[in-house]
């Protein structure tokens, strides 16, 4: 009897353990959000804000701003902006985030007129991490 209620408890609680990190890992995956907050003001800019939501920081070392449409193999993308050849790593802390604004002669246009059936992307260089694609608008 003593030996098989020592089975059973140290099965459950070995389970209860595996449970817990399971979701430990569940929750500290890699994830990153994209939203944007659009004008049509250039003086006021467009901004799009990336979000870490995972629990370690990541080393954002180059992103690209572009308008896309079609499906694989037959998408079409034209460039909006990228901070070009003089870029820097940009650490983002985790569950914390980063603006990028264009304001003045970076602003770009979002409306029916300038997107024509397009949608608006940015693709994030992530160290260590294969490039990530993410919908900002359309």
């Amino acid at each position: 009897m003593d030996t098989n209620f020592l089975a059973l408890w140290g099965a459950g609680l070995s389970t209860v353990l595996a449970v817990v990190k399971l979701w430990e890992v569940w929750s500290n995956r890699f994830r990153m959000n994209v939203s944007h907050s659009f004008t049509s003001c250039p003086h006021e800019g467009n901004s799009i804000m990336i979000r870490n939501l995972s629990s370690r920081p990541v080393i954002m070392e180059y992103w690209e701003l572009f308008f896309g449409s079609g499906i694989w193999p037959f998408r079409r993308t034209s460039d909006i902006d990228s901070p070009g050849p003089d870029a820097q790593d940009n650490r983002i802390d985790s569950h914390s985030s980063k603006t990028l604004v264009f304001t003045g002669p970076d602003h770009f246009a979002w409306g029916v007129d300038a997107l024509k059936g397009r949608k608006i992307y940015i693709r994030l260089h992530i160290a260590g991490r294969r490039p990530i694609t993410k919908k900002v608008y359309g």
